[in-house]
């Protein structure tokens, strides 16, 4: 069945669903679990007035690098064989690629309660992978 899923993970609530139904099927299957975290944001510093300049873009790579290394280290305590990295651009792009270069069976992506402006304006990314992803999607709700 699976031997290579790949799990969209950045540490919020709809991607720890989808990490959950990755790990049960990465078990299930005796399959190798991916974790890719995905940096959407473009190099920003934003000046505060006195204090410099924040990088926003540094502080979301870190978060998501703590989430990705908390993630692996419990599933990876739990037997399973886990790897990780991070990714910079489109998420959609940046997670079709990704499960392209490790020739992924399934990819897992969470659902997330965007409203109807949201998603028009930033567009959904698991309707963006539709038509790039060489495998299997699975889309995560919190109603599994």
């Amino acid at each position: 069945m699976y031997k290579k899923i790949l799990v969209a993970y950045d540490g919020s609530e709809f991607s720890e669903v989808a990490l959950n139904q990755g790990a049960g099927l990465a078990e299930l299957c005796n399959a190798e679990l991916h974790l890719v975290g995905i940096l959407a944001t473009s190099t920003q510093m934003i000046p505060q007035p006195g204090l410099g300049t924040v990088d926003i873009w540094g502080m979301e790579r870190d978060q998501i690098e703590t989430a990705l290394e908390a993630a692996a280290k419990r599933l990876s305590g739990q037997g399973l064989r886990v790897t990780k990295s991070i990714r910079d651009g489109n998420p959609a792009a940046q997670i079709a690629g990704c499960a392209h270069e490790w020739n992924a069976n399934l990819v897992i992506v969470g659902h997330s309660d965007k409203g109807v402006l949201a998603r028009w304006f930033a567009g959904s990314v698991g309707s963006g992978l539709l038509s790039d992803l060489p495998c299997n999607m699975l889309v995560a709700t919190s109603q599994t």
